[in-house]
Order: structure tokens, then C-alpha cells, then sequence
């Protein structure tokens, strides 16, 4: 068996072409970790909300956690190449998941308008009066029949507490065709899809509350 010292002799007496490539290598490596692309992140904006009501009583509305598929449960944005092949950017992805991101510009929007009193996120301890459920079943890049494109849909349902009828229900699809080939440009179409969904479903959400909380003082002791 080799001493210490020999073996430290044959490195130092070692080829030159071993030493090159290690320090190749080292160099290498470190170019890679300098050089690896930073993750761009993007948000939804939080459109205007509708014209306030001003019910006779106070309510308080509960918004639960949209259910999605496992494809929108995480921050990544989704693209679909074709009607069956789907995809992801490595580096670009949403502050957060897309369910997260159109409930949080949902409950933004009804705190606005002044029909409720109050709209929790759910599970909350206290109790509310109204439910609101709902599903996200897309939020995504389309790359098919014409172009990119946003595309997003969405189905809520509002649940009154107290007799647990189903008041209202309703689904809303939109997309808009994407401004150049940037993802900046996707973000910018998938946020003016959620936009249009929001303005179609909201209103209506507002007006059947506003009804069955008015309906609610007329008959109430």
C-alpha cells in the first residue's frame, strides 16, 4: 500500500491533462450555478368591484377553498399544446395556486360590494349564513386552434345556512386570445379570462343574496 506521501508525489507529479479537466469540471459547475435562470412569478389583478347594495340586514358569508384538478394545485402555469398534451414552464409560475388566486379576487371583490357584513374564509369558528362553493376547472395557456390563448372557467354555488337550499348556481367560461408570444402575454390573457368570469358570475352571486336577505327581514318575527 501506497504512504501518504508517495500518493501526494504522484498528485503533484500527476498528468497535466487530469488537472485540467478537474479544474474544467470545478469551472464548469460554478458557470452552471451562476448562470441558472431566476423563477419569474406572476399574480392575478383584482378587478373593480360591482355597484355596492345595501341590504336591510347583516349577513355573513363563508367562501370555502375552490376545488381544482391536481393539475391547478400547484404554482405552476399550465399549458396545453394540444387537446390532450399538456404541459408546464419551468421558470415562470403564479405567486400561488391558481385556486388560491381566483378565491382570494373572489372574496375581494364581495368584501367590496357591501351586501355582506362580513366574508370569511372558511374554516373559520365563527358561524356565517351564506356558503359559497365552488370549483376551478380551468386556468391555463391554450396553444391550439388559432393561437395562444387564456383560458378559465369557472362553477359557484351559494348555499343559504339556515335551510341548506342551494340559492343560486352558476358556471362561466372565457378566453382571450393572447398578445404576442411572451408568457407575460399568456398572464395578461389568463388575467383578462378570470376578469370576464368574475364580472358574468358576481353580479348575479350579489343580486340572489341581496333577494333572500331581503326576503329573509320581510318574514322574520
Amino acid at each position: 500500500m501506497k504512504s501518504v506521501e508517495s500518493v501526494w508525489n504522484v498528485w503533484k507529479r500527476g498528468s497535466r491533462k487530469l488537472r485540467a479537466a478537474a479544474m474544467a469540471f470545478a469551472a464548469v459547475a460554478l458557470v452552471s450555478c451562476g448562470s441558472a435562470p431566476r423563477p419569474n412569478y406572476y399574480t392575478l389583478r383584482v378587478p373593480a368591484a360591482p355597484a355596492a347594495h345595501d341590504p336591510k340586514a347583516a349577513a355573513v358569508l363563508g367562501v370555502e377553498r375552490l376545488n381544482a384538478p391536481d393539475v391547478l394545485r400547484n404554482d405552476r402555469i399550465l399549458y396545453y399544446e394540444s387537446p390532450t398534451q399538456l404541459n408546464f414552464y419551468e421558470n415562470h409560475r403564479w405567486s400561488s395556486d391558481p385556486s388560491s388566486m381566483v378565491r382570494d379576487s373572489l372574496v375581494s371583490q364581495l368584501s367590496q360590494a357591501g351586501v355582506f357584513s362580513e366574508v370569511r374564509l372558511l374554516p373559520a369558528r365563527d358561524p356565517v349564513d351564506y356558503l359559497l362553493r365552488g370549483r376551478l376547472l380551468n386556468f391555463e395557456e391554450v396553444d391550439y386552434e388559432g393561437g395562444a390563448k387564456g383560458r378559465v372557467r369557472l362553477e359557484l354555488t351559494l348555499v343559504c345556512v339556515r335551510d341548506h337550499k342551494v340559492l343560486w348556481s352558476d358556471a362561466r367560461q372565457a378566453q382571450v386570445p393572447a398578445q404576442g408570444k411572451e408568457v407575460a402575454g399568456v398572464v395578461e390573457a389568463v388575467n383578462a379570462a378570470s376578469d370576464q368570469v368574475l364580472q358574468e358570475l358576481v353580479p348575479a352571486l350579489l343580486a340572489q343574496a341581496t333577494q333572500d336577505i331581503q326576503h329573509g327581514v320581510k318574514t322574520s318575527p
